[in-house]
């Protein structure tokens, strides 16, 4: 495989007593060479408006967040790159940081030669009893045996590219972003590949960090720039019920997803979802994503979430509106009507094309 920014989505759901391997993203998938620059992740916060309980605040869960702890790894090099990635993220998000954790490390690390020497790429989150470098058949299994005791484990994996790095790529996907703003996160493991190979990042908790009842996060964040126009290539395939996932198909079928999530234990409900050009009235055409049992994929996406995706490609240097309207009910909100959530911000599009699309 060569290094341009494939990537390839396996979701993977374990539960094994108290542990749980989910939402695992590889390596894999096609593409052109896209072109010669790269749009940053912001570390600014985000300020879109922020929603109004519907009892006193005093009512509502209080956060139960960590704080953040510079990691060790070489200034410079791929790991410290995602990991602050990967923070810079959650920051923008509003969730806890997730702190460099030495035994995940290992974890990563052994998983990255199991699959460089076994040439698994093609089932790359799980491992083989007998096979060299065997540690354990999913990610939970193998974290566990490198010495973290985890409750919870999401591994993702992803190629550096020439436009995006791993966690830009991961973060253009609804699944792989899903994965990266689980909640509860604490701790994660990051390792490179070979060469040409991907960056492996594996993430867990033990006691899982809480966000505030009221918390309702978006992304694109508000006023965020250089966003970019279509999604990512993955599996499984977010829009497999339309077509086939293929670059060209992502190229011409899909816009950059926009999420919005509330408290995990929280069910979130849709009344608006839409995004709107500038200077125009009527919104885009979009497909909405949400949790839903009965679906192969989307069974996976947690209750609290929803996703918009496009059916065409967002226009280059464009300003978006975007308008939610719904609710967030659970016991998290301190009230039986739940939070109602109405919420407007807007984004602007990167002027070139970061997913080698032409």
């Amino acid at each position: 495989m060569n290094k341009k920014y494939k990537q390839h989505y396996d979701l993977k759901l374990l539960v094994s007593g108290v542990v749980m391997a989910a939402l695992a993203g590889c390596g894999g998938g096609g593409g052109s060479s896209p072109p010669a620059t790269t749009t940053p992740v912001s570390t600014s916060p985000n300020t879109s408006t922020p929603a109004t309980p519907s009892t006193p605040a005093s009512t509502v869960q209080a956060a139960e967040l960590q704080s953040a702890t510079p990691a060790t790894y070489p200034a410079g090099s791929v790991q410290a790159t995602a990991f602050n990635e990967f923070n810079a993220f959650r920051a923008i998000e509003g969730l806890g940081p997730v702190r460099q954790n030495a035994n995940i490390d290992i974890a990563a690390k052994n998983h990255a030669a199991y699959v460089q020497t076994n040439m698994s790429g093609g089932d790359a989150h799980n491992e083989i009893a007998g096979k060299p470098g065997f540690t354990g058949a999913d990610p939970g299994a193998r974290v566990i045996a490198a010495g973290y005791a985890s409750n919870y484990t999401t591994e993702v994996i992803a190629f550096e590219g020439i436009q995006q790095t791993s966690v830009q790529a991961l973060l253009s996907t609804v699944f792989h972003r899903n994965a990266m703003m689980v909640q509860g996160l604490t701790d994660v493991g990051i390792a490179p590949g070979n060469d040409s190979g991907p960056t492996y990042i594996d993430a867990g908790y033990i006691k899982q960090q809480k966000n505030a009842g009221d918390y309702v996060g978006v992304f694109p964040y508000d006023k965020q720039t250089g966003v970019p126009m279509t999604h990512h290539t993955e599996s499984p395939n977010p829009f497999y019920k339309e077509f086939e996932m293929t670059q060209a198909n992502v190229c011409a079928k899909t816009s950059y997803p926009i999420s919005i999530a509330t408290e995990t234990s929280t069910v979130l409900k849709v009344s608006t979802f839409t995004v709107t050009p500038e200077g125009q009235s009527t919104p885009l055409d979009v497909r909405l994503m949400v949790r839903d049992s009965t679906d192969q994929n989307l069974q996976y996406l947690g209750a609290n979430v929803a996703y918009i995706v496009g059916k065409a490609p967002f226009t280059p240097g464009t300003k978006y509106t975007v308008h939610f309207v719904g609710s967030a009910t659970g016991k998290a909100t301190g009230t039986a009507n739940g939070l109602a959530i109405d919420r407007t911000w807007t984004f602007t599009t990167d002027t070139k094309d970061v997913m080698g699309c032409h």
